[in-house]
């Protein structure tokens, strides 16, 4: 038992910290997406919540499945406010609009779940009453990878995490279901004097995990990403400052720029397509420009300009 408890707070502590970052990138970027990965990840907070209390305190699981048996709206709920999430998130991803007939599904799976609960208790409504949502994510990841080979201005971003929850929802949607097959029929007890549920199923655990394991590499890439921007724009702006400095001409800029990565004249020549006389006369007059008549000294030029302030002095005058 010690090793489920622990098992429930670190699959808690994993949505909860994936929301919280989605929560972090919504409120700064405000974008929509974000939103949607936040309720549903917070729907996979109350659900997780749920088994756990039905895994630990007896009396509320004998309650919890009765009334599941008969009215399970928490169930209900929580199952079609992630459907509903789901279809927003890839449709988003995929930069489509939500059809009426997605919607038309939606409410298709809301009327099924309302309606199978009123059927005799057996093992077959538990499974008919789960089976569209399996279904659904089966659906949801076909679309989405039919839709994702046709995609032609995706960036390798969107097309990567797109392809994987695509793949991983129509991989896990069988599982969930041959689980839940397996389990219904074979595990729980629905007869009238005992009614025993397995409320959790592994698969669909290990499938929020891996969605959580994706989310939270977007999320700490990104951060890496923007922290290195600003970097790499101050650097990018010194070297133009330094080239309108010494007055270079385009083609001495694109010479100085792989002067400074220590490229040889050859590994210059073959760069920029030039011939290797036409590169030494460039680094000639960029010598000449700088005052120097070493390559190292170039370097040292640069390391110089921007240590000495003029880069704050051109700075101003720009503005």
């Amino acid at each position: 038992m010690i090793a489920v408890f622990l098992y429930n707070i670190l699959l808690i502590v994993l949505y909860a910290l994936t929301m919280a970052l989605s929560i972090h990138f919504f409120l700064r970027r405000k974008q929509p997406l974000f939103l949607f990965l936040t309720i549903y990840l917070l729907f996979f907070i109350f659900d997780n919540a749920i088994i756990y209390m039905t895994e630990f305190i007896n009396s509320f699981a004998s309650s919890y499945n009765e009334t599941f048996m008969s009215i399970p709206v928490a169930k209900t709920i929580i199952y079609v406010a992630n459907a509903y999430c789901s279809l927003l998130i890839i449709n988003h991803l995929l930069k489509r609009k939500t059809s009426f007939y997605q919607y038309g599904l939606v409410v298709v799976l809301t009327l099924w779940m309302s309606m199978v609960p009123l059927l005799q208790n057996s093992a077959t409504k538990v499974w008919l009453y789960y089976l569209p949502n399996q279904l659904f994510l089966i659906y949801l990841g076909v679309y989405g990878w039919i839709h994702l080979k046709k995609a032609v201005d995706f960036s390798t971003a969107r097309y990567f995490y797109t392809k994987w929850i695509s793949l991983c929802s129509i991989l896990f949607g069988l599982l969930i279901l041959l689980e839940d097959s397996y389990v219904i029929y074979w595990v729980d007890q629905y007869t009238i004097l005992n009614v025993k549920i397995n409320n959790r199923n592994i698969c669909e655990d290990i499938f929020s995990m891996l969605v959580c394991f994706l989310l939270l590499h977007f999320f700490f890439k990104t951060e890496v990403q923007e922290e290195q921007q600003p970097i790499e724009e101050q650097e990018d702006l010194q070297f133009q400052l330094f080239c309108q400095h010494y007055h270079f001409t385009q083609r001495e800029q694109e010479i100085c720029q792989l002067l400074l990565e220590h490229k040889s004249n050859q590994q210059i020549a073959d760069e920029i397509f030039l011939s290797l006389g036409t590169v030494k006369t460039h680094i000639h007059n960029i010598f000449i420009k700088l005052n120097v008549k070493k390559r190292n000294q170039v370097i040292e030029a640069y390391e110089a300009f921007n240590k000495s302030g003029k880069l704050q002095a051109e700075v101003s005058s720009a503005v």
